[in-house]
């Protein structure tokens, strides 16, 4: 037991070596505790920026769909609007073709009661006056047409002169006649 004794002061000084270095780990863990400490009252500001990041981000995402539904209101009044307006503009368009179909109809055969007008007026030798003005062209029935188109022609003028245009017709016919 003797060996024991001295033996003794050996594991003596192993355990005070393990003391040692238990506390030298000791200080150091203290150290990172009170790094992670002091990093912990940085990390709850940075939780807490992320909070009012996160707040702000969702009143703009609120702003943003009460903007974008404004926008599509908007939108779709406007194309309704752009829809009646093709409308009533395609409307316009097939009355001015309408229109503009109807007077040259008119005034082809204007043009060929004019024309057996002047036929006849130069068959006696005589010389075809100036263009009458367009109340007495219209009235103006040739007393012995030579061809049956000319005949319906004047009775189309006729028919025209005493149907009552509207204004916007009357001064076409009226400009028409003055390019003639």
């Amino acid at each position: 037991m003797a060996w024991l004794q001295d033996y003794g002061l050996v594991f003596d000084i192993v355990i005070c070596l393990l003391l040692v270095t238990t506390i030298g780990y000791a200080v150091a863990l203290n150290r990172k505790l009170s790094v992670l400490r002091a990093a912990r009252g940085e990390l709850e500001k940075l939780f807490g920026d992320f909070a009012a990041a996160t707040g702000q981000a969702e009143g703009g995402l609120q702003a943003l769909k009460e903007g974008s539904a404004q926008a599509s209101d908007s939108l779709a009044k406007n194309v309704t609007d752009a829809c009646r307006l093709a409308e009533e503009m395609a409307f316009l368009v097939k009355k001015g073709n309408e229109i503009a179909d109807r007077l040259e109809v008119q005034i082809a055969a204007s043009r060929k009661v004019n024309q057996a007008a002047a036929v006849g007026l130069s068959g006696l030798g005589t010389q075809a006056p100036a263009p009458a003005p367009r109340a007495a062209v219209e009235t103006v029935k040739p007393q012995a047409p030579q061809d049956p188109a000319a005949e319906a022609a004047a009775r189309g003028i006729a028919k025209l002169a005493k149907r009552k245009l509207s204004g916007a017709d009357s001064e076409l016919m009226r400009t028409l006649q003055a390019i003639r």
